[in-house]
């Protein structure tokens, strides 16, 4: 059915679940910022101290960076997802909230690595967490995918589960390994979920220029 305007299933409308999942992606990347607090010095007037207490806020910053590009990216294909849905049903929302709820839960494993790089189960955490959110996004994707009532009549199946399938391997399956990579070198899971960050940019601007 449809009202004002908006596609609605069940109980729910469309352009009200978006606006509160982008409300939740602001709020988040806005927390994340906070972790960064200004490094306290027992000389106030020593540049050099400074630079040292700066020199151990490295992991911090490289972690808020890693954090806030990811969930960027997490956006976007939200986004990109709910564009291609026509209404939204019961299950679609509570799919989503457990989008969400991963999200939310970002900044604790960002502030946890940041405090202790070299710690493998403060990195795995990390990847363990980005893993889940991204699995949750398949989810979405997938019920979806199952229920083409809620797809809009444009989209086309192939073309749908083949974003599907990568979004799964560039996705949870790589920040899962990047986890359990940790416990061998963490430098080496710093790198990875960088990567695989750098690796959906990429893939948006690739997408946008078809």
């Amino acid at each position: 059915m449809k009202e004002s305007g908006v596609f609605k299933f069940g109980i729910l409308s469309k352009s009200r679940v978006e606006t509160f999942s982008d409300g939740i992606f602001a709020i988040i990347v806005t927390l994340l910022i906070l972790e960064l607090k200004v490094p306290h010095i027992e000389h106030a007037e020593s540049g050099g101290e400074l630079l040292s207490a700066l020199g151990t806020f490295v992991p911090k910053i490289i972690s808020w960076v890693i954090s806030f590009l990811t969930i960027c990216i997490v956006w976007v294909n939200h986004h990109r997802i709910f564009e291609m849905l026509k209404g939204i049903n019961i299950v679609l929302f509570w799919l989503n909230v457990l989008v969400l709820l991963f999200v939310c839960f970002v900044p604790f494993p960002t502030a946890m690595v940041g405090d202790y790089p070299l710690n493998p189960i403060a990195v795995a955490s990390y990847g363990l967490v980005m893993g889940c959110a991204g699995a949750a996004l398949i989810a979405v994707r997938w019920y979806g995918f199952t229920h083409r009532e809620l797809l809009r009549e444009t989209v086309q199946a192939g073309a749908y589960k083949k974003e599907m399938v990568m979004a799964f391997v560039f996705g949870p399956v790589f920040y899962i390994s990047a986890a359990a990579l940790a416990f061998l070198n963490t430098y080496i899971s710093f790198s990875l979920y960088f990567l695989i960050a750098v690796y959906f940019m990429f893939s948006f601007i690739v997408h946008k220029t078809e």
